[in-house]
């Protein structure tokens, strides 16, 4: 294996784990964010009543 090949593919082990790494974070702060916004006191009125949508009785049948 000749420099360049050597370098390339060290660049590419770094830039493999620098993505792993961030995308690990990155994602992380999305899944704590959804799940924040999923327990948050002031969403459980409007869950309530979306959760009772398909128990609903339609009356235009």
């Amino acid at each position: 294996m000749n420099a360049s090949a050597a370098e390339a593919l060290s660049t590419y082990e770094y830039l493999r784990a620098l993505a792993a790494s961030w995308g690990l974070i990155f994602f992380g702060f999305i899944f704590l964010g959804v799940v924040a916004y999923a327990f948050w006191p002031s969403r459980r009125k409007q869950f309530e009543q979306d959760a009772q949508i398909p128990l609903r009785e339609d009356d235009d049948v």
